[in-house]
């Protein structure tokens, strides 16, 4: 009767003391999240079918957040539609171009450990750093958005346990991409990539945030990271009500184990066109860059910001390269601001924008044919960023800042190495 802390949250949402991985329940969420590209199309699905008010609106999160500023005739549409529906339909959590969702609604402490939240955007996993289960459904949230249940198999259970000291230059996207490297498609089909070991007790909530988000992007459900003593004082400062470690049984059946040595890790970069094509970064020194990104809601922390403006401070971007920047959130945006954070990154040739999806949605910054970039982002699909004759290699917020003063793809230890 052991269980994995997946089941367990399944269990709780679904009513029963007991799931087994593979079956079908349902189960209540805690909170749903949409965005603005999806909510107007989902109320309006819903009211076709007769469907006029929700089942538990004060659980529903709307964030305006891919496209800000509006910057398209069919964007201001949605986004003022967006913003009369939220206003009609009694939302709980509506938030206007001041962050981006995942990170977001854990910044304003609306997850604690344990809780059962689907998205409509595929990175909703990313919450699951909190130590929750965020899974993605697309349109499905539909469901619950009208019944206040969805349906869903028990998934398995990948264990990945990461264990060492990281070097300087070496962080969570690492983790993460070492980890992709290890777990194709068919391993990770209807899986839930639960990480552990002591490396995960040095990384803050944002960090771990990373790496639940990057894990869908094998094929898997969602990533999580269970909870310890220092995600719960950070949650607590963020105001999440009454957080409480939560962890699954020992010896609970997992599907496949896999080992991470941080300290020997080297920093790890994604070749285009898939995240899950990653190399050492020694491999691409040579690939030259027109383009570097920090943002999205995979990074733009404010530790990620501090680090990079660490960094570049006394340095300057390459001429030929274009970087930007985009804090995860509003709050962020302010805290770099005050701390000096964005004038060591706009001294050293960044430019600053403000929080939204952006570059990542494809509406932002976009790419010509034949251009790189290098970037922090979730996706680097041909056409992600514009044309799909473009290159989009993705990266750890200090690899991309290194890029930028180089003008092509560099181990950002060997910068690190040169300031001691």
């Amino acid at each position: 009767m052991k269980m994995t802390l997946a089941q367990k949250i399944l269990a709780r949402a679904s009513g029963r003391p007991f799931v087994e991985e593979g079956e079908i329940l349902w189960a209540e969420p805690d909170l749903i999240t949409v965005p603005e590209v999806s909510f107007p199309a989902y109320v309006k699905r819903l009211r076709d079918i007769g469907v006029t008010a929700f089942a538990h609106p004060e659980r529903i999160v709307v964030a305006i957040d891919h496209e800000v500023p509006v910057h398209s005739q069919a964007g201001a549409e949605r986004n003022r539609l967006t913003r009369q529906l939220a206003a009609a339909t009694g939302i709980g959590h509506f938030f206007d171009g001041i962050g981006i969702t995942h990170p977001l609604i854990v910044e304003r402490g609306l997850v604690s450990p344990g809780m059962f939240v689907v998205g409509a955007d595929t990175h909703t996993s990313a919450i699951g750093g909190t130590g929750a289960l965020a899974i993605p459904f697309g349109m499905e949230v539909t469901m619950p958005m009208a019944r206040g249940d969805i349906w869903i198999r028990v998934p398995e259970t990948i264990r990945v346990h990461v264990n060492g000291t990281l070097p300087a230059g070496v962080g969570a996207r690492d983790i993460v991409l070492a980890a992709l490297r290890q777990i194709d498609e068919e391993m990770a089909s209807y899986k839930i990539i639960e990480y552990c070991g002591d490396t995960l007790s040095t990384l803050s909530i944002p960090e771990r945030m990373t790496i639940a988000g990057l894990s869908i992007d094998c094929g898997a459900e969602g990533g999580i990271v269970p909870p310890d003593a220092e995600a719960l004082r950070a949650l607590r400062m963020l105001g999440a009500q009454d957080p409480r470690i939560l962890l699954g049984d020992a010896g609970a059946p997992v599907h496949d184990e896999i080992s991470i040595d941080a300290s020997r890790l080297p920093p790890q970069v994604s070749i285009p066109p898939s995240p899950t094509h990653v190399r050492d970064v020694t491999e691409l020194e040579t690939v030259r860059i027109d383009h570097a990104y920090i943002g999205s809601c995979a990074s733009g922390s404010l530790a990620e910001l501090q680090d990079a403006a660490r960094l570049l401070e006394g340095r300057h971007v390459h001429p030929d390269v274009r970087l930007l920047v985009i804090p995860a959130t509003q709050r962020i945006h302010e805290q770099a601001m005050r701390d000096g954070t964005l004038n060591t990154l706009m001294r050293a040739g960044a430019q600053i924008a403000p929080s939204t999806c952006g570059p990542c949605f494809g509406g932002l910054a976009q790419l010509d044919a034949g251009e790189v970039r290098i970037s922090t982002s979730t996706r680097n699909d041909r056409g992600r960023m514009g044309s799909a004759d473009a290159d989009i290699y993705l990266a750890s917020a200090l690899t991309v800042a290194a890029s930028a003063v180089t003008g092509h793809i560099t181990d950002v230890r060997a910068l690190l190495s040169s300031r001691r």
